[in-house]
């Protein structure tokens, strides 16, 4: 049986307590470290943290609608195929056309708005808007421009030296950056034929990505990053692509695995429920002898007896309307005792 000291205060045993925890949650921060990772997170603040006093904010989260919808794990496999290629023939390409190590690696894939990726992109800039048929609308292509001005000097013969100053291009720069993009443009096709064959294009090229139009700022976009290394100088260049203009070739790049689970003869059957349904449904049909205007007064003045001259010949077809509308034209008759129509001409076959 332990003993107690009866002589020493209550308050003195509690006090020990907790200079000793304390002196525990002191030891932990000392092996622990800097826990807060930069947060200003105090441990105290952790450990007595309670859950009622939780931030979850007084303003509901928007939801925007212009956000980029999911692509499928299919469409993204092939996209990244046609990135893969456009990679490899690039390094090949531009390495045997500069004489010089050219690398072009494949980046990633990520998706996002058009407004987002105007607002991301430099200015001065090198973008240029594409079309590759059948895809529907354009694409924009965007060339780091420092990486543009090395790409033309060592074209005309120079040393692939970064640019000191970025500037927008000069008339005769224009036209070799306009060549260079469409190299570009052309692997990039070759790249996109290896799925579905396509005729590639340059709608125009401007320093200012904002000139360029064709796509809206709430389309959803897919882009394609690449990063180009020259000797020493590397950059990074885009390929951004609307997914509207991948709808004539969806099913191409985005195979569907939805199977219909119904046999034709179900089919058909649905078919004819419907038809059926149509077909019981009731309808206005109405013989028109004829049709004039007049005004109210003459209206409210006729009486039994009162002749009303219509506007056609005894001998003229008569219209057949169905719910309103004109269908057919007939002659009018007699079957037995009852007066009939006989139909001589379709006139809406809807």
């Amino acid at each position: 049986m332990t003993s107690v000291d009866l002589e020493q205060p209550t308050s003195d045993i509690s006090l020990e307590h907790d200079l000793d925890l304390d002196a525990a949650i002191d030891a932990a921060e000392d092996l622990a470290g800097n826990v807060d990772g930069g947060l200003g997170i105090d441990l105290d603040d952790v450990l007595n943290a309670s859950s009622e006093e939780e931030d979850h904010g007084d303003v509901p989260e928007k939801y925007d609608f212009h956000r980029p919808h999911h692509i499928s794990r299919p469409f993204q496999k092939n996209l990244q195929a046609v990135a893969e290629y456009f990679a490899k023939n690039g390094t090949i390409d531009f390495t045997s056309r500069l004489r010089m190590a050219t690398d072009v690696e494949y980046q990633g894939l990520r998706q996002c708005t058009y407004a987002e990726f105007l607002r991301e992109l430099p200015k001065p800039t090198c973008a240029a808007m594409v079309d590759f048929a059948p895809l529907k609308g354009p694409s924009l292509l965007n060339l780091d421009l420092g990486l543009c001005f090395v790409f033309m000097k060592k074209l005309l013969g120079g040393k692939p030296e970064p640019e000191m100053m970025i500037r927008d291009f000069t008339e005769i720069e224009r036209a070799i950056a306009t060549d260079l993009v469409g190299r570009f443009v052309e692997m990039f096709g070759k790249a996109i034929s290896k799925i579905v064959a396509v005729e590639s294009g340059l709608s125009g090229l401007e320093n200012n990505p904002h000139y360029l139009s064709g796509i809206s700022e709430g389309s959803s976009l897919v882009v394609l990053e690449f990063k180009i290394k020259l000797d020493a100088v590397e950059g990074p260049i885009q390929w951004a692509m609307p997914l509207s203009s991948f709808g004539p070739v969806r099913e191409i790049f985005d195979p569907s695995d939805v199977k219909e689970t119904r046999n034709s003869a179900e089919l058909k059957g649905d078919r004819r429920k419907i038809l059926n349904m149509v077909q019981g449904s009731g309808s206005e049909l109405v013989v028109q002898l004829g049709q004039f205007e007049t005004n109210l007064e003459n209206i409210l003045n006729l009486s039994t007896g009162d002749l009303l001259d219509l506007p056609q010949a005894v001998e003229a077809p008569l219209k057949i309307q169905i719910a309103g509308r004109d269908a057919w034209l007939g002659e009018a008759g007699r079957v037995g005792n009852l007066r009939a129509i006989s139909l001589i001409q379709q006139l809406n076959k809807e």
